[in-house]
């Protein structure tokens, strides 16, 4: 079928879950995944398997979270009814959709690895990119009008990388009709890009510096529920993603008169790092059902969203007109 991509999505997704494995042997669960048959995947830890990490930091996190085993079953279920499927797709905004979902996915197994063993700064890190490509996601859905435009600015930032090479490597670090073509193809495209230096009449264009006229802090105003994340999403990240005093000044402390870094693990930050990312990853699987209407994962996800107040706010009234 001309134009048509045949998505092998059981085959791709099985590569994330093996982090995930890995992290639930750490913990001496049992956990049962999908192969790309969805066929079940079982498998056991050599004797002589070096432990890397934090087993003790593990333990705390299950006594933290004791429902977070029972929780991850059902997320799981959810996960797999939308990820692991034979999709047949014709248009880009629904490649771009399914894609980014899974990408999402796999930033929250990274996420959760690290929180398990309480490195909560490298979670934060990991958050930042999580939160905006599931902002992205949302808003593409939202708007599939804008995906045409979000493809075309790959070529503007192919043509910029490439005068980063040259200006580091010299102009013989690609052959001349590889740049001419790059080239050439993003000059086609950049009037569509370029926006005033202010808000005066009759200011200057320059180039963008994103895809979108949108700057992302109103792009996640405009996806709902999301643009509330926006401070443990993307501003509380911000201080450990980039060098800030703020960033350095949480990561010391004084003892005995002497300053140092911090040496112990961060829960406080792991917690709500994930947090934010459970958040993120039940979102994104909410765009999939409704881009997709995938049989089943409506009734799965009403009970991710149960098990979501059930770890993170276990006294909400909202559990109990379940009773």
């Amino acid at each position: 079928m001309t134009g048509s991509c045949v998505i092998l999505v059981a085959v791709i997704i099985a590569g994330v879950f093996i982090c995930g494995v890995l992290a639930w042997q750490l913990w001496k669960t049992r956990k049962s995944l999908h192969s790309s048959k969805s066929t079940p995947l079982e498998s056991s830890m050599p004797n002589d398997l070096t432990i890397y990490g934090f087993p003790e930091e593990c333990h705390k996190f299950d006594q933290r979270h004791p429902l977070w085993q029972e929780m991850m079953h059902n997320l799981e279920h959810a996960l797999n009814l939308a990820f692991i499927r034979v999709q047949v797709m014709d248009d880009a905004a629904d490649k771009l959709v399914y894609f980014f979902g899974r990408l999402c996915l796999e930033d929250f197994m990274e996420i959760l690895l690290v929180c398990y063993h309480g490195y909560g700064v490298a979670a934060s890190k990991l958050v930042r990119s999580m939160y905006e490509y599931t902002v992205t996601l949302r808003y593409l859905h939202d708007h599939p009008a804008e995906v045409k435009t979000f493809l075309a600015y790959h070529r503007v930032q192919s043509d910029k990388l490439i005068s980063r090479l040259i200006e580091t490597f010299g102009d013989t670090i690609l052959p001349a009709e590889h740049i001419v073509e790059a080239r050439r193809k993003a000059a086609e495209v950049k009037e569509d890009f370029m926006v005033p230096v202010c808000h005066h009449p009759g200011a200057k264009m320059r180039l963008n510096h994103t895809w979108s006229k949108l700057d992302f802090v109103a792009m996640a105003k405009k996806t709902g529920s999301l643009g509330t994340l926006i401070v443990p999403g993307y501003y509380f990240p911000l201080r450990h993603a980039h060098p800030t005093f703020g960033g350095l000044t949480e990561r010391l402390e004084i003892v005995d008169g002497q300053m140092g870094l911090k040496s112990e693990s961060q829960p406080e930050i792991a917690d709500r790092s994930l947090m934010t990312a459970h958040n993120c990853i039940l979102n994104a699987l909410e765009v999939q059902k409704e881009r997709f209407k995938i049989e089943g994962l409506e009734e799965a996800m009403q009970v991710c969203f149960r098990d979501f107040v059930r770890v993170w706010s276990p006294d909400s009234p909202l559990l109990k007109t379940d009773e």
